[in-house]
């Protein structure tokens, strides 16, 4: 936990001090829309909205995995129920060979 803490801080630390290093106006022209904004706030807003449309492509993935995950827990329950149910038969329920072995 303070190890995440003091990265956390570190991270902090490192951001403020490129923000005020680059504190130089820009205009960022894309069609017919025009900004003026400092180059730390262009660069922060390209990296938030990088990391949201990664969030939102990997969604659909991760959902899949977690469906796919818990459909294969419960077959693994149902799995070792089943494996419960035939140890717990007597050895005389069930015949080491077959009655009739010719007919295989």
């Amino acid at each position: 936990m303070q190890l995440q803490l003091i990265a956390a801080l570190i991270i902090v630390f490192l951001i403020v001090t490129f923000a005020v290093q680059n504190a130089v106006s820009v205009s960022v022209i894309f069609f017919l829309w025009r900004v003026d904004a400092s180059l730390a706030t262009v660069i922060a807003a390209c990296f938030t909205l990088g990391t949201l449309i990664g969030a939102l492509v990997t969604v659909p993935t991760m959902l899949r995995e977690r469906i796919s995950i818990s459909r294969l827990r419960k077959q693994v329950e149902m799995l070792h129920a089943e494996n419960e149910d035939l140890r717990a038969l007597k050895k005389d329920d069930v015949p080491a060979v077959p009655h009739d072995i010719e007919a295989y």
